[in-house]
């Protein structure tokens, strides 16, 4: 078995009681069968209502809080019964998994402010470090001929998107040009043809220039839009897309490039690596994601989750900066991240959705 991971995975350490937010909140936790075992040998058949049995989650009280986080936001299972007792969703979070025959990819999840800080704080190109055992596993469906293009592909995606001698939107059109070029071939049913695409891209000289995208105002629109159209788990997330979409929008196109044209230049001035922090969001979720395009064929659907957010994240960003009085701060960058990627990665309807965005 290969094991991968980004170079920064073991430096997180949960905060517990310290961090702003919890993760015992916002969402259902479901419990998996070993764990529901075990708390059924450690009660002895007595009533414990903090467990729904039957649905095999967590109960929850007021905001979506489960039942056995305190007012302190620490877990009394944990202190209770230990924490040989907790599930595995508790037990591995945010540590993130993506499984592939024989290969298993881990990540920290955006979703938790200190990843965030970790992920959103890292200056240096990520690299991502293997190991391996001797473990050996069969699926007699797995693609392993798709699975092994998809993974090329991604190595030049991750040559392009940490090219700093280029500027974001660039990066950004040359892995929606390349990966648009690609699934032409998978949907032509002539993948070896891949192969070309990668020969051309993956080296800086032989990379064609691109034009600045002059439609820009309505992308950024229609993909902002997509907020709206997602699973809400967070009521304070609602009224912050509001907010920010009058903030961004509501003075129509004019407003928004001129303004838009004076927060890129505050940035250039006040956060000179916010361009390192926007290719940190990419490779964060074009690493997570590209290669499940095994099982669906879908690559520029794993692109589009990457750019969708990105975009989304940025004019979010771009709105507290104004309402901020044009300011901005690191802190505020991890509290959009976060607070973003727990809406989209914590629901399998909203990733759906965002994989289908153009």
């Amino acid at each position: 078995m290969l094991y991968r991971y980004p170079d920064y995975y073991d430096r997180f350490a949960c905060i517990a009681d310290r961090c702003e937010e919890t993760c015992c909140a916002g969402w259902q936790i479901v419990i998996d069968e070993d764990a529901l075992e075990k708390y059924r040998e450690k009660l002895s058949g007595k009533k414990d209502d903090r467990i729904d049995w039957e649905e095999g989650v967590f109960c929850q009280s007021g905001e979506k809080r489960c039942t056995f986080l305190n007012d302190r936001n620490l877990c009394d299972m944990y202190i209770e019964w230990g924490e040989e007792y907790l599930c595995e969703t508790c037990r591995r979070y945010p540590r993130h998994i993506e499984e592939f025959e024989n290969i298993r990819e881990y990540t920290l999840s955006l979703s938790c402010p200190e990843a965030a800080q970790i992920i959103l704080g890292n200056r240096e190109k990520v690299t991502f470090i293997e190991k391996e055992d001797e473990l050996e596993e069969e699926d007699e469906e797995f693609d392993d001929l798709l699975f092994s293009m998809l993974a090329d592909v991604r190595e030049v995606l991750y040559e392009i998107l940490q090219n700093r001698k280029l500027g974001i939107r660039q990066r950004i059109l040359l892995l929606l040009d390349v990966t648009e070029k690609c699934q032409e071939k998978i949907d032509e049913d002539d993948i070896f043809a891949i192969n070309d695409v990668i020969e051309k891209y993956s080296h800086d000289e032989k990379k064609e220039p691109v034009l600045e995208d002059a439609s820009n105002y309505e992308k950024s629109l229609a993909r902002f839009q997509m907020l709206f159209q997602m699973e809400l788990l967070n009521d304070l997330w609602a009224d912050m897309t509001d907010e920010a979409a009058e903030l961004v929008y509501g003075g129509g196109e004019s407003v928004y490039r001129k303004e838009h044209h004076e927060f890129e230049t505050w940035l250039a001035v006040h956060y000179k690596d916010y361009d390192i922090i926007l290719e940190q969001i990419l490779v964060y979720f074009i690493s997570t994601y590209f290669c499940g395009a095994v099982y669906d064929g879908g690559m520029t659907g794993k692109t589009q989750i990457a750019v969708t957010s990105l975009v989304c994240i940025n004019e979010m960003l771009f709105a507290r900066w104004k309402k901020n009085g044009k300011e901005l701060d690191f802190s505020d960058i991890v509290t959009i991240a976060y607070m973003y990627s727990r809406e989209l990665e914590h629901s399998d309807v909203n990733l759906e959705l965002f994989s289908g965005a153009e």
